[in-house]
């Protein structure tokens, strides 16, 4: 009995060798004769209009294992397309969960990865400039200009769904997202889920770029850019949420710092207001923020040891600091949030008058709560408070032949105090209720520009003296008499006594 036991046994031990080598032999023969063939490609690639993938190789040495070498995926929906090149990717994955219509992938490394997404575009919106600045995907068209909306078709419950868990991307080589390319030292962590067409959800992914670089198009306008950049989606299905709509779903948080050597990047980001341009010299700018379901608050910080700027048609230079805090930012629209505060410093500077000579001056403009309107006329509307070491720049303003009582009252060794209420645009300022003091002199006034129209009015008040000032265009004037009267009627602001 124990020999025909001990026989039995050494049998079955044999038969489960035979069967796990039998199912080893196929669980890796049908994977690579499946992957060497074009059958997972022709699966995937039933429509070229849509998601699209190719490779190099796929092999799998191991049951459960896959290594790719030059992965393609592009995929697009009506309001954006996108597409990831990855060189060289290894995986683990279960082969229990195929049984479900399910790639699982437990754990997935690889290297040279580049990413771009673009919006799709209106014809309008499609210009020469902005075309220029977006990534080419090859298979889709160019322009890349809004698409209808797909048909929608009935689950049939056959859908294939890709589990990614875990994600190490080393050589992360360029993330382009619409005009803004970033290239450098950078690696990507994270995880996702995706059942095509039906339902995505990215689990917590973090990107962190060293030694990075930004272009705007052709122009490089950020370097020794290092990032830290984390975030998750909370699942969303794409058919109801295409392209920047799928923001809403996000939470993460950025901390981004970078050299720029010129402050182009400046007068991007105030919309190049007339007259104010940010001209010359290298700085650093910190953003730090924080997004939670698709709106996003923040700070901007930017600092230069030698700054060259032009402020209100006024050439100034000198150290230059300043702060933004933002908050209430609907990402999806980038349709504007609340300004919190900020300020605006210049130190150790100069001032250059009409005749090209440099005043040494000093200036700190703090801003109040307002609001942020990137989509809107203006950019900025806020009330601020200046400090300055004369009114050397408001003299640049006027540029006018005050009267000698005026003159002799205008020190230029008296500090400025001002405020006033302020809307900064795009091709556009205002400058309204100027309440200032220097000296013993008190100034109200308002001033527009708009493309290159200037327009202003300014009441220059010592008591029992007082001289109105006009301002349109390259016409000047000087009102001696009843010029409080000529103010209000002009600015329909009666300025305090």
């Amino acid at each position: 009995m124990n020999t025909r036991g001990s026989r039995r046994a050494r049998w079955i031990a044999l038969s489960l060798v035979v069967i796990a080598t039998l199912v080893a032999i196929v669980a890796l023969v049908v994977p690579n004769a499946l992957l060497r063939s074009d059958f997972i490609r022709k699966q995937m690639n039933k429509d070229a209009d849509r998601g699209w993938l190719q490779y190099e190789s796929a092999t799998s040495r191991w049951p459960g294992t896959l290594r790719v070498k030059n992965l393609l995926y592009r995929d697009r929906d009506p309001g954006a397309e996108w597409a990831f090149q990855l060189e060289d990717a290894e995986l683990t994955y279960s082969l229990a969960d195929l049984a479900r219509r399910r790639f699982h992938v437990t754990r997935l490394s690889g290297r040279g990865l580049i990413f771009r997404v673009r919006q799709r575009l209106t014809p309008a919106e499609a210009t020469p400039t902005r075309l220029s600045r977006l990534p080419k995907i090859p298979g889709f068209p160019d322009p890349p200009l809004v698409g209808p909306a797909p048909p929608e078709s009935p689950a049939t419950g056959k859908e294939w769904t890709i589990v990614v868990d875990s994600l190490a991307i080393e050589e992360v080589r360029e993330v382009w997202i619409d005009g803004y390319r970033c290239t450098g030292r950078s690696r990507v962590t994270g995880g996702f889920s995706l059942t095509p067409k039906r339902r995505a959800q990215v689990f917590p992914s973090k990107l962190a770029i060293r030694d990075g670089t930004i272009h705007s198009g052709k122009d490089e306008i950020a370097s020794d850019v290092r990032a830290t950049l984390e975030a998750r989606f909370d699942p969303w299905d794409p058919r109801g949420f295409p392209g920047s709509k799928v923001l809403r779903f996000v939470f993460g948080k950025a901390e981004v710092a970078a050299r720029m050597d010129d402050a182009e990047v400046l007068n991007h980001l105030i919309g190049e207001p007339p007259g104010t341009r940010f001209e010359r010299g290298r700085g650093r700018m910190t953003v730090r923020a924080s997004v939670e379901k698709g709106i996003a608050k923040g700070t901007i910080e930017y600092g230069s040891s030698d700054l060259a700027l032009r402020f209100l048609d006024v050439a100034m230079r000198g150290r230059f600091d300043g702060r933004l805090d933002l908050s209430g930012v609907r990402m999806e629209t980038w349709g504007g949030g609340r300004l919190d505060g900020g300020r605006l410093n210049l130190t150790n500077a100069t001032v250059v008058d009409s005749d090209g000579k440099a005043h040494p001056w000093w200036g700190r403009v703090d801003f109040d709560r307002g609001e942020f309107r990137p989509k809107g006329a203006f950019l900025f509307t806020t009330s601020a408070t200046a400090r300055a070491r004369d009114a050397q720049p408001l003299l640049q303003i006027l540029e006018v032949d005050l009267p000698e009582w005026t003159k002799k009252l205008l020190r230029l060794d008296d500090p400025l105090a001002a405020r006033s209420s302020v809307r900064v645009g795009e091709s556009r300022v205002e400058i309204q209720r100027l309440a200032a003091r220097t000296g013993k002199l008190e100034i109200f006034g308002e001033y527009f520009a708009r493309g290159p129209s200037r327009r202003g009015t300014f009441l220059i008040d010592a008591g029992l003296l007082s001289v109105g000032v006009g301002l349109s265009n390259d016409d000047k004037q000087v009102r001696i008499f009843g010029p409080r009267k000529w103010f209000e009627k002009r600015t329909g602001w009666e300025p305090p006594k």
